[in-house]
């Protein structure tokens, strides 16, 4: 996408839900929105599978129970 169809697509965006953009943010929110896009570019052509990815990132552990601090 160019700058100016991501400048769009985030004020169409913000439209729709109902959020105030001026020009200023909006442009801020698009160039994030463009960063973000090509690193996911970029890990998409990565060529991972899904034997690559860990097979457990992340668990919270459980709370203790109660009484116990």
């Amino acid at each position: 996408m160019s700058d100016d169809e991501v400048l769009a697509y985030v004020n169409a965006a913000a439209a729709a839900v109902g959020l105030p953009l001026d020009a200023a943010r909006a442009q801020r929110v698009a160039a994030h929105l463009a960063r973000t896009a090509a690193m996911a570019q970029l890990l998409e052509s990565a060529g991972l599978q899904a034997h690559d990815e860990p097979a457990e990132v992340f668990r919270p552990a459980p709370f203790p129970p109660e009484g116990v601090a």
